[in-house]
């Protein structure tokens, strides 16, 4: 959810600073098939998995080919502004999610504190939150407990969720990113000029 209210936020500054979606025609972007490809890849792991439990060695692979295509893509695309911070971001959620048999682990706590403990069954370790890569998991149980969901933004905020450093890394990407994309620096863009970061 942060990501969405990233995307969002982002959209809001490029056009306050005169940028507007036309202007991605000019983009030159390489591989964003890509990216379709790699949260497609995503996409049907987490539909699936409530639906027939995926043997870990095969939603480990799974996850590790759509991270391998995103890797591909942010290679290829690193000289624009914040690819990069959107790829460490990337390679910190992948670890963890790789190290932990494909799933990004969650506490019931942190879950409850959101006020969406709804979203599960019950708070045995293992189960899954539906409609997301998300499993239950006790920190003491978790491999790279600091990279996993374990930062809450808790009711009164109209969208209470948790998230991940890789998710606020990749936040921060996208507000770099995305007003620079759409903004008015057109000759930086076709020329592939842009500062790295």
């Amino acid at each position: 959810m942060i990501l969405l209210l990233a995307l969002a936020a982002a959209l809001v500054l490029a056009y306050l600073w005169g940028g507007r979606l036309s202007r991605l025609a000019g983009l030159p972007l390489r591989a964003a098939g890509l990216v379709l490809a790699a949260f497609g890849i995503q996409v049907a792991i987490v539909y699936l998995t409530p639906i027939v439990e995926l043997p870990t060695v095969l939603r480990v692979g799974l996850y590790s080919i759509s991270y391998l295509l995103l890797a591909v893509f942010v290679v290829w695309n690193r000289h624009m502004p914040g690819i990069w911070i959107m790829g460490i971001g990337l390679l910190a959620n992948a670890a963890v999610i790789l190290v932990n048999g494909g799933h990004m682990p969650m506490t019931y706590e942190a879950l409850v504190a959101t006020g969406k403990s709804h979203l599960v069954v019950g708070p045995e370790p293992g189960t899954y939150l539906a409609g997301s890569k998300d499993i239950l998991l006790p920190l003491a149980d978790t491999r790279l407990w600091f990279l996993s969901d374990i930062f809450v933004i808790p009711p009164p905020f109209p969208i209470p969720s948790v998230f991940s450093i890789g998710d606020a890394i990749i936040a921060l990407g996208l507000l770099r990113f995305v007003p620079w994309a759409l903004g008015t620096q057109t000759d930086s863009r076709l020329t592939g000029s842009a500062p790295l970061i």
